[in-house]
């Protein structure tokens, strides 16, 4: 797997983790760290990334939804 694949898979995956879908994307970031082929640092870093975008992503749903709450 390229690298750019490897980390737009993670970037992916951390994404869709922290928002609607329940998934476990520590697999995939431990899996990747396990093969040894990519730079760690760079691998937590785009995790966090996603996670931190997904998470952002469920704050502005959270914010739309507020004006149906005096419903």
């Amino acid at each position: 797997m390229s690298a750019a694949g490897a980390y737009g898979g993670l970037f992916l995956v951390s994404f869709l983790a922290a928002t609607i879908l329940p998934a476990q994307s520590e697999i995939g970031l431990a899996g990747l760290i396990l093969t040894d082929d990519h730079d760690f640092w760079v691998l937590i870093l785009v995790a966090s990334l996603g996670n931190t975008l997904g998470a952002v992503v469920n704050w502005l749903l959270g914010r739309g939804v507020e004006r149906f709450s005096d419903r």
